[in-house]
């Protein structure tokens, strides 16, 4: 029996790693074989290369995440809609896209969810698909546990009520200050960077080329993810260049306890809030 099934619900085959992924290598070595963990894409992501069509886009994306899944053991999947279909981009909060991000979430049962988080500021740049994902995730929070909120994709319905505890990421869209965990990640450092170097179409193709960058190095983008993590530090406000994800409770799910806390986060690796700290 698992002791823990954590559940990412992120829009593209590569946010998962930048955002989570070396938390997710720290489930899986502080729980081995008792750590169920999903990796759900909602989006296709097949808009994201300059080069490529968009068939042979997404089916290299669906390589590469699997290929960076199988490191932590882990499984992935890209979204099913009602329909059965994939999203191909542009994600929408439509009942096709909610109801598959509906049965995906009562499919794997998880007790935890994370996800982007939803931007407040007028101000922020934002992400389509980034940006929707979180809101599905939101406005879905509670349905999780109704048996018939949307049609199945087959099967008998699940009776069981599922109520995970759902946290945000940061998304570097958002570029919001706040924290409620920041998580030391650097006993698993190399992992995250094996985990990353699987998306090389992002990495060394679209993502330079969208931002109008020379592409990396494959030999220095340790250092280059390194320099990721100390931006996001800074931006929070912690004092270091200590690779660290970040995470922030919400109260889209059931409530979440000190004892979650304590299950998904070493004390020693994390720094938290008081908010986190006053947790019953």
């Amino acid at each position: 029996m698992s002791k823990i099934r954590a559940m990412s619900i992120m829009a593209h085959q590569d946010d998962f790693e930048f955002n989570a992924g070396g938390f997710f290598a720290m489930l899986r070595k502080k729980y081995g074989r008792g750590a169920e963990l999903k990796i759900l894409a909602t989006s296709r992501g097949a808009s994201g290369h300059h080069v490529m069509g968009m068939e042979e886009t997404f089916r290299r994306r669906e390589q590469e995440a699997r290929k960076s899944a199988s490191l932590i053991g882990a499984s992935y999947e890209c979204l099913k809609c009602l329909d059965g279909a994939h999203v191909h981009g542009q994600v929408m909060t439509d009942i096709n896209v909610l109801g598959g991000i509906w049965n995906a979430v009562r499919d794997f049962e998880p007790d935890y969810i994370f996800c982007p988080p939803v931007i407040s500021d007028p101000l922020a740049g934002i992400h389509i698909d980034h940006y929707n994902t979180a809101w599905a995730v939101r406005m879905l929070a509670y349905q999780f546990a109704v048996p018939n909120a949307y049609p199945t994709l087959g099967g008998p319905v699940k009776k069981r009520v599922i109520s995970p505890a759902i946290f945000n990421v940061y998304d570097p869209y958002a570029n919001e200050k706040g924290y409620d965990i920041a998580l030391d990640i650097s006993d698993v450092f190399d992992k995250k960077l094996a985990m990353a170097l699987c998306h090389e179409s992002q990495i060394f193709e679209w993502l330079p080329w969208v931002g109008g960058q020379k592409p990396p190095a494959k030999k220095s983008y340790k250092g280059e993810l390194r320099k990721r993590h100390s931006r996001m530090n800074a931006n929070t406000g912690l004092p270091d260049d200590t690779p660290r994800e970040i995470f922030v409770m919400t109260k889209w799910g059931r409530a979440i306890t000190k004892a979650d806390i304590g299950k998904l986060f070493s004390g020693a690796d994390a720094v938290y809030s008081d908010t986190c700290k006053d947790l019953a």
